[in-house]
């Protein structure tokens, strides 16, 4: 018994037998496990821009079977400590899922599951892994995953995590040997950087986790408590005055404290109690500890001021807001090697790090069978998510009924994605519906054939702004120095126009890309078997500069996979409702196109008529109506067609 050296041949041994792998899959096992056992560059986080349904889970699981040192046809060896961080405790579930495992195994060895001891390997797996959980004391958790190789764990708890506490994740002890976790797996994307904000909620919570989570009969209590009031009321008063700096509603600027440089008058103190006491002060508030941090820097170094106007009343959101560089928590140029899987990566703008490398994964794939169709329509969350919005909003469930799901029983399989706040609007109709940021990762719509895709998972342009910033810390650094009033202008400037740097407008399309593939990769497509055509359909405006960057992008991203493009005009329904919705002029019921579309709308159809009769009922001139058909393309192709072949009449079709 001792340290042995893992082969690819070990590894495939926990492939499951179910599926039948296919040759590029073979060839990415190989590769990818060659790279994550020998690939010790510790100035690199090594990513996997691998596609969607490669078998990255799989791989994943079946490391982790070689990593808990037992094989039966081995024996008993020196386990390799191996952490695996993402970003859903469901995912956590299934990679633990030890007894599902052995099932299968079972099912596959039959008598010789028994007969050459295969089933104590599955004992030692659910033995040697532990989830550590956010509803379990995380000290009781901490001292149980020091007898255990495998640890996995959230990726949101991971980065809230001290330095101090994180560095007891990295070695485990086995048979009375301490032995190194060198090994670190984040499936999908890990927190490069943050944007942290602080405001008024936090600081109460962080003063309430004070007073509650630490005893009374700590020495400093009283000194870190009273300290903390005086700084929350600091930062309080300091928003009020700010936010009497900006006139407008939704601005910024940066800020410096010039008083002081510390949030207490002896910080050392303050944070020394703080970690003595870590445990109970996090069941208390578990983001403590990052808040905390954040604050520090923002005493030393300030941060952006951010006000905007909420949408249903008249108040006002403020806050601070840091962009917090993460490499730290990489542990670059130590003896601790750090991947990535996502497939994403090589498009997602968050990547474009000087300590990241990226695997492009383009040589395992396949080509796709697949249509996207542009439907030209105005679907901002602006425009969609509010009560106006109904007539549209029903028009594209029209859309969907006759042109996408085109019958009911099994052609009614289509998945339906679009903003939250809208939902409910296509639940009613549509069996399959969510919402933009909750479809990454799940398989729930693998034999989906169908998607429509409602809008863009677009978001504000200071929200663009700090994903340069998290990839271009001189940059956020060169705000920081800025004067008051050029910082004010410069974000005010950044929050408001509609003309983008270039560099803004770059990652605005890469960003909606990605998130457009990961969604397009839950349908049939993420299947590597996959023979069945899958349709997409994008219902957003495609004119101006950035959406048609985002259409080429598209085209770019899959043309060479046999994807096929089609785009469609805004529909002439939809034309028309937009002329009805259209604002009349002052001191006027309606415009006079909108006089002509109500009229036609009353008629029966089949009548045949003469633009006098028209004219007579709406009150109209007949210069009048020839300007309105003259202004609006879609009525004057609307009367081309109801002509007949009796000179001066038309007909209602």
């Amino acid at each position: 018994m001792g340290k042995t050296e893992l082969t690819y041949e070990d590894f495939e041994t926990y492939l499951p037998e179910r599926y039948n792998f296919d040759d590029k899959q073979i060839q990415f096992f190989k590769e990818t496990f060659e790279i994550i056992m020998y690939n010790r560059d510790t100035s690199k986080v090594t990513c996997f821009a691998d596609r969607p349904g490669i078998g990255k889970s799989t791989l994943i699981k079946a490391l982790m079977h070689c990593c808990i040192g037992y094989d039966a046809f081995k024996g008993q060896y020196e386990p390799i400590g191996l952490i695996v961080i993402t970003d859903s405790m469901k995912r956590l579930e299934g990679l633990s899922d030890g007894r599902k495992d052995r099932i299968e195994a079972e099912e596959c060895w039959g008598e010789l599951f028994e007969d050459w001891g295969i089933k104590y390997h599955y004992r030692e797996f659910e033995r040697n892994v532990i989830i550590l959980k956010s509803d379990v004391p995380f000290l009781e958790q901490l001292q149980k995953q020091h007898y255990k190789p495998i640890i996995l764990m959230s990726t949101q708890r991971y980065f809230m995590l001290s330095k101090k506490v994180r560095d007891q994740l990295f070695t485990f002890n086995y048979n009375g040997t301490v032995i190194k976790r060198n090994i670190v797996i984040f499936d999908e994307c890990p927190y490069f950087s943050e944007t942290v904000q602080i405001n008024s909620y936090n600081l109460a919570l962080i003063e309430a986790a004070l007073l509650e989570g630490l005893s009374d009969d700590i020495e400093d209590k009283e000194f870190v408590t009273r300290e903390f009031g005086v700084f929350k009321n600091r930062l309080t008063e300091e928003m009020a005055q700010n936010e009497k700096k900006l006139k407008n509603s939704d601005v910024s600027l940066y800020w410096r404290d010039e008083r002081y440089s510390t949030i207490t008058p002896n910080d050392r103190l303050f944070f020394k109690v703080i970690e003595d006491n870590i445990e109970s002060l996090t069941q208390k508030y578990n983001a403590i500890t990052k808040d905390l941090d954040c604050l520090k820097e923002m005493a030393e170094n300030g941060a952006i001021f951010y006000r905007f106007k909420k949408k249903k009343d008249s108040n006002y959101e403020r806050s601070f807001v840091l962009v917090k560089d993460n490499r730290e928590a990489f542990y670059l140029g130590q003896d601790k090697k750090f991947f990535v899987f996502d497939a994403t990566a090589d498009i997602d703008p968050r990547y474009d790090l000087d300590y990241v490398e990226i695997k492009n994964g383009r040589k395992y794939n396949k080509p796709l069978n697949m249509a996207i169709t542009n439907v030209n329509i105005p679907t901002s969350k602006t425009t969609l998510c509010n009560r106006d919005s109904i007539k549209l909003t029903n028009f594209i469930k029209g859309y969907i009924k006759n042109n996408v799901v085109g019958g009911s029983g099994k052609q009614r399989k289509v998945l339906v994605v679009t903003y939250k706040n809208i939902c409910n609007r296509f639940s009613d109709e549509f069996d399959y519906v969510g919402y933009f940021g909750n479809l990454k990762g799940f398989n729930d719509y693998k034999d989906i054939l169908k998607m429509t895709h409602i809008g863009l998972n677009r978001y504000s342009n200071m929200a663009y702004f700090y994903i340069y910033c998290g990839c271009h810390m001189d940059k956020y650094r060169e705000l920081s120095q800025m004067p008051t009033d050029k910082s004010l202008k410069f974000l005010t400037d950044l929050a408001q126009n509609q003309k983008y740097p270039d560099f803004l407008e770059d990652i605005m399309v890469r960003s909606m890309l990605a998130d457009l593939e990961q969604n397009i990769f839950r349908l049939a497509i993420r299947n590597y078997e996959n023979t069945e055509n899958v349709q997409v359909w994008t219902f957003y405006n495609a004119n101006g500069d950035l959406y048609s960057s985002l259409s080429d992008a598209i085209e770019n991203r899959y043309k060479d996979y046999g994807v096929l493009f089609e785009y469609e005009d805004t529909p002439e329904e939809l034309k028309i409702e937009k002329i009805k919705d259209r604002k009349p002029p002052n001191g006027k019921r309606m415009t006079n196109a909108q006089k002509v579309i109500e009229w036609r709308d009353n008629q029966t159809k089949g009548k045949e008529f003469k633009i006098k009769e028209l004219l007579k009922d709406t009150g109209l001139t007949y210069d009048s109506f020839k300007k309105v058909l003259k202004n609006n393309l879609i009525l004057r192709k609307e009367f081309d067609l109801m002509k007949t072949s009796r000179k001066g009449y038309y007909k209602i079709n």
